[in-house]
């Protein structure tokens, strides 16, 4: 029986906490006072039983007052906070599948044809663009004199011919390495800044390469495409 008591009570006392909070809006709900007894009565008796029934009562009335009183004040009932759903997991993807030897040969086949198209682009304007006479022989003059600088060595000019915009040069080569550091190092002589692209070759057992170097300032005459 105390420990029901003990359990109303809290009950009691929150309800009349909560409508305590809303007093502005509406008069606090008066309690029934408890009679108490004028002898102490012996704990298990009737008379003590008796009493404890009349605060229960008296409790469980208050707890009604304080209920009807918050739902005229609007207070919702509290209700408990479901819990969150679980996020849905998305599916790893599978791996790309790695490339066949089919597509590896199709991509190079098509990088063959690029690069030929390009050289065919650069070639025709090399056999038909006019000669700019002083820009093409200080700069051919340029060429010769960096090939004999330690920069270039294992590599040999053999031809430079330059005209309004562009020169091509044909360079062998001792060594591959030699041949890869080929486009820094004309990159780096003073007096040419412009762009250069280089088609190596290996024809006839011999490591050679034709550069083709723009005037400073002047784009390479190429059909860029996506």
């Amino acid at each position: 029986m105390r420990q029901v008591r003990w359990g109303i009570l809290g009950l009691a006392t929150a309800a009349v906490a909560a409508a305590g909070g809303w007093s502005t809006w509406g008069a606090t709900p008066e309690t029934t006072p408890v009679r108490t007894q004028a002898t102490e009565a012996q704990p298990g008796s009737p008379a003590d039983l008796a009493s404890e029934v009349r605060a229960l009562r008296a409790e469980v009335e208050a707890l009604r007052r304080g209920q009807s009183q918050l739902r005229h004040l609007g207070v919702p009932e509290a209700r408990p906070t479901p819990p969150p759903e679980p996020a849905e997991v998305a599916a790893p993807e599978a791996p790309a599948a790695p490339p066949t030897a089919q597509t590896l040969a199709a991509v190079e086949v098509a990088r063959d044809e690029r690069r030929h198209e390009l050289e065919a682009e650069l070639q025709a304007v090399a056999h038909t663009e006019p000669r700019d006479r002083e820009w093409a022989g200080q700069t051919e003059t340029l060429v010769t004199h960096a090939f004999d600088g330690p920069r270039f060595a294992g590599s040999r000019l053999t031809r430079v011919d330059c005209r309004t915009r562009m020169c091509v040069l044909e360079v062998e080569h001792d060594e591959a390495e030699a041949r890869a550091e080929l486009l820094s190092s004309l990159l780096m002589v003073k007096g040419l800044q412009g762009q250069a692209v280089m088609r190596p070759s290996d024809a006839g057992g011999r490591l050679t390469s034709r550069v083709y170097l723009s005037r400073a300032g002047e784009p390479l005459p190429m059909t860029l495409r996506q």
